[in-house]
């Protein structure tokens, strides 16, 4: 018998139902506001209830495919036992029940937390990556983004943070996310020259997105191009004078392209390092270590305090170039680069117009009714695994909702 206490609270026939449930794929349009209803949004509590279990149970599924070795390292017992509390979390009947803004509260700290277990997750996975690795934690970003964006878009509708889907000018948006590189450039490298952005476009036109992702997106294009910049132009200062070298300095180029069907734009910049386009740990513009004290906090007292709202840990749970990829491919979107030696790199970014294509997710076959003999060994692989643990290790934390046996097998009816 399982001496968890948090697999105790939670039965194996409810983890066993979310392991192979299938998940509800959301489109762009799902994040639009009602106009009949201003106050609303299709993303409801009830929804989020159902969805977000199986999502996490998901990503744990993935994980359960690592050997029993890794899984008994300790982030990623962590990681696991976090989402296993976060899962009872939002099966506790009374959550459905509560006002929009405890909801909410509860769900800010749920996107804290799933920022600190994506973050984990790739200094676990990632700091000696090999092709198995890099795999399992693309399908795990891939269910995270999904995540981050549920929780985020709940909560911006709540807190009236306007980051709903919206009409965006391209334009505007590179613009400001230009601003904001050139800005964490300065604060890591100091003063510095810095590369101007040229945007080019034939006419102005207008794309339907999320602020934050295209923000982001754009963000991370620029930054790597920037700093491409940074360093192509200190490597010219040994061999030529620097007045020289100014005369024939080209500002980086961005051009717009408006089609019926996407958007797209050409970024065309000094070649860039290849290890930046590898993934990794998250790392700051400099290139160091970003977040790696998380990796020190795996008491539950500490973790506590660490799961209040964190913008830190959420900024650095979607830096680098390779979780931009997955942001912009996530509605059918495509972000590639063609890098020459000797030439420069050019960047291309593509995204899709329209609204109702599904987002992206790992896919996996679903079994319909009883656990398949691989499936129900893999989930009594994981549980027998994180069983082993310390039961001081395993005490829920008072900021969750604890859940009955009783209440589970009734939120599961």
């Amino acid at each position: 018998m399982l001496q968890s206490q948090i697999i105790n609270v939670l039965p194996r026939r409810i983890l066993a139902s979310l392991w192979t449930a299938p998940e509800t794929r959301i489109t762009l349009s799902h994040f639009a506001i009602n106009k009949e209803q201003p106050n609303t949004t299709i993303i409801s509590p009830g929804f989020l209830c159902d969805e977000l279990p199986t999502r996490y149970t998901h990503i744990l599924r993935l994980l359960s495919t690592l050997s029993p070795d890794s899984l008994q390292t300790p982030i990623l017992r962590h990681v696991s036992y976090s989402y296993l509390r976060d899962i009872c979390t939002l099966l506790h009947p009374s959550l459905r029940q509560t006002s929009p803004n405890a909801f909410s509260n509860t769900l800010t700290k749920l996107k804290t937390s799933q920022a600190l277990n994506l973050i984990r997750l790739r200094y676990a996975l990632l700091s000696n990556p090999t092709s198995a690795s890099v795999n399992l934690m693309e399908n795990i970003n891939t269910i995270g983004i999904g995540i981050h964006l549920l929780l985020d878009q709940y909560i911006s509708w709540v807190s009236q943070r306007q980051n709903h889907l919206q009409t965006l000018s391209p334009e505007e948006m590179t613009r400001k996310a230009a601003h904001d590189a050139h800005i964490a450039l300065l604060d890591a490298f100091g003063y510095i020259e810095l590369p101007k952005i040229e945007i080019k476009q034939k006419s102005k036109q207008t794309l339907d997105y999320i602020p934050s992702i295209l923000h982001r997106i754009f963000y991370e294009i620029i930054l790597i191009s920037s700093k491409a910049h940074i360093m192509h132009n200190q490597q010219h200062e040994q061999t030529r004078r620097w007045y020289e070298f100014r005369k024939r300095q080209r500002p980086i180029s961005l051009a717009l392209f408006h089609g019926p069907t996407s958007v797209g734009f050409k970024l065309e910049s000094p070649m860039i390092c290849e290890k930046e386009l590898l993934p990794g740990i998250p790392r700051d513009p400099i290139g160091l270590p970003a977040s790696s004290s998380v990796l020190s906090s795996l008491h539950q007292a500490r973790i506590d305090r660490i799961v209040q709202p964190n913008h830190a840990l959420e900024w650095a749970s979607l830096s680098g170039w390779r979780t931009a990829k997955s942001l912009a491919s996530h509605w059918g979107g495509n972000l590639d680069i063609v890098n020459v030696d000797g030439l420069g790199a050019t960047i291309y970014l593509a995204l899709d117009r329209n609204t109702n294509l599904l987002e992206r997710y790992p896919s996996h076959q679903v079994h319909r009714g009883p656990l398949s003999s691989s499936a129900a060994s893999h989930l009594d692989k994981l549980l027998y695994t994180l069983s082993d643990a310390q039961p001081s290790m395993c005490t829920p934390s008072p900021l969750y909702h604890s859940i009955s046996l009783t209440a589970a097998a009734a939120a599961s009816q």
